[in-house]
């Protein structure tokens, strides 16, 4: 359920930043999400999903979620799984060379940066980091190669985590210890 709201909310500020980037309203743009193949390539920009995987760095914590409310206890939720989502942004446009196509990737670029750290509190996503990935023309042509009857266009890689996966039934953390003194031996009688 994260991974799908945390990508919507990525789309949309996408849109969002199409839209702000030339003055036209936000419908006339279009970010598809999905293969870059098979009707996308009417979009303006395409943010494709091509792997999650478990983040390393948080794998052992434990996760303590705050919400809905401020009056609710907090959760403790476990075993919660943090993942790293990758997503690819590309072009929409067969003409990816074309300065308008190019304009748009830069301005997804842009709004990549902007929106980082996201928030996603239907997810209860607090903070959603997007960032940049460094990738080889070797490393891009591994992706591209998913898709052998569509051309390579310009597209950038980036990175959004945590993306929390939180298990079904949320355990509610205890009051807390007021009481540290330790006894030991046997009870006296009464």
């Amino acid at each position: 359920m994260a991974i799908d709201f945390v990508t919507l909310r990525i789309a949309d500020a996408l849109k969002a930043a199409l839209a702000e980037s030339s003055g036209v309203p936000a419908t006339s743009f279009s970010v598809s999400f999905g293969a870059p193949s098979g009707g996308a390539s009417s979009a303006d920009l395409v943010l494709f999903l091509y792997m999650i995987a478990p983040s390393a760095e948080l794998r052992n914590r434990s996760r303590v979620r705050p919400f809905p409310t401020l009056q609710d206890p907090p959760q403790l939720l476990q075993p919660a799984v943090p993942l790293d989502l990758h997503f690819l942004l590309t072009t929409g446009s067969a003409s990816q060379t074309s300065p308008q196509a190019l304009r748009r990737l830069a301005d997804g670029i842009r709004a990549i940066e902007a929106a980082s750290p996201l928030v996603v509190p239907e997810a209860f996503q607090d903070a959603v980091w997007l960032s940049l990935l460094p990738m080889t023309s070797d490393e891009l042509a591994r992706i591209w190669g998913l898709f052998p009857n569509e051309d390579c266009r310009s597209s950038v890689a980036f990175l959004a985590s945590p993306v929390w996966i939180d298990p079904a039934r949320a355990a509610v953390i205890g009051p807390p210890i007021v009481d540290d003194e330790a006894r030991s031996g046997r009870p006296e009688a009464a």
